[in-house]
């Protein structure tokens, strides 16, 4: 299963490559709200998402919660800066991660410019959430942010219906990533269940007019 979500970059990985992976990869179990590291921890190891979601996050000075994003089923996360990590990160739901010792990692990627390809296309994907984060905090209107947030969800997540998605992260969670308050989160919700594009529960959100949603969200 390690890695396995990486088989979306080709070349594929090969068996060997997996199991050298696997044997250098501890496998961790962790409850939601477990924190992973935190801001300014030595970066000692990179993680890999096995299955769930991680939040990725920085503390303000001012007290505020700046979200640098969502890590999901086959991310590679835990960049670090002058060897230490940039953000805090924290489960949102149960997940299951792969650690590898950072000079571990080093080790096996020089020895495999292969494998080494296929980790730089995923450590990529951290700048096209950055991009795409940048995108939807641009909007004015927070129904937009939301909408657009939810759109983002729909195309990362495997419902087995297309307009229902799934939401495991809190509306906090969610505002503190859009640049929105707790209320203006709750507010552009109950804005679009009245506008009958979006109906919203504990689990998630449904597409209730696939035409006004596509609509607002690329109207951005």
């Amino acid at each position: 299963m390690l890695l396995s979500g990486l088989d979306g970059v080709k070349p594929r990985l090969t068996d060997r490559q997996r199991q050298r992976l696997a044997a250098a990869a501890t496998r961790l179990q962790l409850a939601p709200r477990t924190i992973v590291y935190r801001d300014g921890d030595p970066a000692g190891a990179v993680f890999i998402n096995g299955g769930g979601v991680v939040i990725t996050y920085k503390d303000m000075p001012s007290g505020k919660r700046r979200v640098a994003g969502f890590r999901f089923y086959a991310d590679v996360f835990g960049l670090a800066e002058h060897g230490a990590y940039v953000n805090s990160a924290r489960a949102v739901t149960a997940v299951t991660l792969y650690r590898i010792p950072t000079e571990t990692l080093t080790t096996i990627l020089r020895q495999d410019a292969d494998l080494e390809f296929q980790f730089l296309c995923k450590m990529v994907d951290e700048l096209r959430q950055a991009q795409r984060k940048s995108i939807i905090v641009a909007r004015r209107d927070a129904a937009g942010r939301v909408a657009m947030f939810v759109d983002m969800l729909r195309l990362i997540g495997h419902s087995t219906h297309p307009d229902v998605i799934e939401i495991p992260m809190s509306r906090s969670d969610m505002g503190n990533y859009l640049n929105l308050a707790l209320e203006s989160v709750s507010r552009a919700c109950a804005q679009l269940t009245r506008d009958g594009i979006l109906e919203f529960s504990r689990r998630g959100a449904r597409i209730v007019d696939r035409a006004r949603f596509y609509k607002l969200v690329t109207s951005g």
